[in-house]
């Protein structure tokens, strides 16, 4: 099963209220506002950072679009120094483009675990690519933590007052 097939299928499973959106690929915001304007789609637009640590494990950082990875602030979360993962690491790991990280969805022999900005919070509804650049979904903010949960036994909370 394709990690894009994992996510509908969960989506499908939890029988969320999703807009799901099939468009020519989007690799940029620029392009995501004209898909996100064609479709009516009013949630912010999500970034999905694929991270590692010196000691090689695997971290999705769950944003908004605009914000940026605080290395030092990941250092004190995680206690060790973090990186992004390079284009060819990510798809050879995660089959997924660069640009359509998706929030969840990855093989569990990765051992994927996530650090969520609760900015994401602040939003109504939330735009995220499931592992394709040719598909997007909308999503309740509500409902994100029940999508987390199916595929992390442990989701890290970065939170809104904490110094960038």
């Amino acid at each position: 099963m394709t990690m894009k097939d994992s996510i509908l299928k969960c989506l499908k499973e939890l029988d969320l209220d999703c807009k799901i959106c099939e468009h020519e690929p989007v690799l940029d915001f620029e392009t995501a506002a004209l898909v996100d304007e064609r479709f009516h789609l009013t949630g912010v637009e999500s970034k999905s950072l694929f991270i590692k640590t010196k000691s090689e494990k695997y971290y999705i950082y769950l944003t908004v679009q605009g914000e940026k990875l605080d290395s030092k602030y990941m250092k004190k979360l995680l206690g060790e120094k973090v990186s992004v993962v390079g284009p060819d690491e990510l798809t050879n790991l995660t089959t997924c483009v660069p640009g359509c990280v998706a929030p969840f969805g990855f093989d569990k022999e990765l051992n994927v675990r996530i650090i969520v900005d609760k900015k994401i919070f602040n939003y109504e509804k939330f735009i995220f690519s499931p592992a394709v650049p040719e598909m997007t979904v909308e999503a309740k903010t509500e409902d994100l933590p029940k999508m987390l949960e199916q595929y992390y036994d442990e989701i890290l909370y970065k939170e809104l007052d904490e110094e960038e």
